[in-house]
């Protein structure tokens, strides 16, 4: 083989494994800091899949107030078969000691601790608020807060069936499981009803 050729494709050898080796080694940072910054956006393409496999209709960043007029905010109202799943996004670059019946969470960071609210109490709030709002019985409401897959927990145990925490990779299973239950589904017209109020509803954009 002549030494052009032999030099040509060293080259690009040298650039592809150069090349690999650069992406391996900021994949995992580059990952992260996207999930940091634009959690919503990055989870959105998980839930979004979930609905569209499903076929089931998705309203996302909520926007409105209550009647004392303080805000809330809703990341996706996912309206599923047999349930509207009221969906909040949560990012953490470190672990979390959490237990579900408990008002605070330790979390932890860099060798620091610190006291966080239970985000499935606050979620809990978010969908009292939206059961007031659209006339929809809470019971047909499913409470999930999702969080990055990589978030250390420490051993937890559910024993709510209507306030759930996921990771993002586990979140189409839970879906599955929540529809599998053996309750009456949804009328169709009402899944089409619910669907136009919330986006009626929706100020994120007024």
């Amino acid at each position: 083989m002549p030494y052009n050729v032999e030099f040509t494709l060293f080259i690009v050898l040298a650039c592809t494994a150069g090349l690999a080796f650069l992406f391996w080694f900021l994949y995992g940072p580059i990952k992260r800091f996207l999930y940091a910054h634009h959690t919503v956006r990055m989870y959105y393409k998980k839930v979004y899949r979930v609905a569209l496999d499903n076929d089931f209709y998705l309203i996302n960043q909520f926007t409105n107030s209550t009647a004392e007029l303080e805000e809330f905010h809703i990341d996706h109202i996912l309206i599923g078969n047999k349930f509207f799943y009221c969906i909040r996004d949560r990012y953490y670059d470190g672990a979390l000691a959490a237990k579900e019946s408990n008002p605070s969470w330790i979390f932890f960071r860099k060798n620091k601790a610190r006291y966080i609210t239970n985000p499935l109490d606050l979620n809990k709030l978010r969908v009292q608020r939206l059961s007031l709002m659209s006339g929809i019985d809470e019971q047909m409401f499913i409470s999930i807060v999702l969080i990055n897959d990589d978030c250390y927990l420490t051993p937890y145990q559910p024993t709510s069936t209507d306030n759930y925490l996921s990771s993002l990779k586990d979140f189409p299973k839970l879906i599955e499981q929540l529809e599998a239950r053996e309750v009456d589904p949804l009328d169709p017209r009402e899944i089409s009803v619910a669907a136009r109020d919330f986006s009626e509803l929706n100020r994120r954009d007024g």
